[in-house]
């Protein structure tokens, strides 16, 4: 999947709940910048910190790294 249709599904589950993705982060315990890294795929999320990031989005987004 591309960044610009992760950045959509993102901001789809978002916008009803009235949050941002620096919200949403900071209630799941993520640092925002990893969190913006891995759906711009400048981070893969394959190891350590931005791994347990990513296995967080996709319990809540769905699977948007496919």
């Amino acid at each position: 999947m591309e960044s610009e249709q992760r950045i959509h599904i993102v901001e789809e589950k978002l916008t009803p709940l009235g949050m941002t993705i620096k919200e949403w982060s900071k209630n799941n315990e993520l640092d925002h910048r990893i969190v913006n890294d891995l759906i711009t795929g400048a981070l893969r999320g394959t190891h350590g910190v931005s791994l347990n990031a990513r296995k967080k989005m996709e319990e809540f987004f769905g699977p948007i790294f496919e």
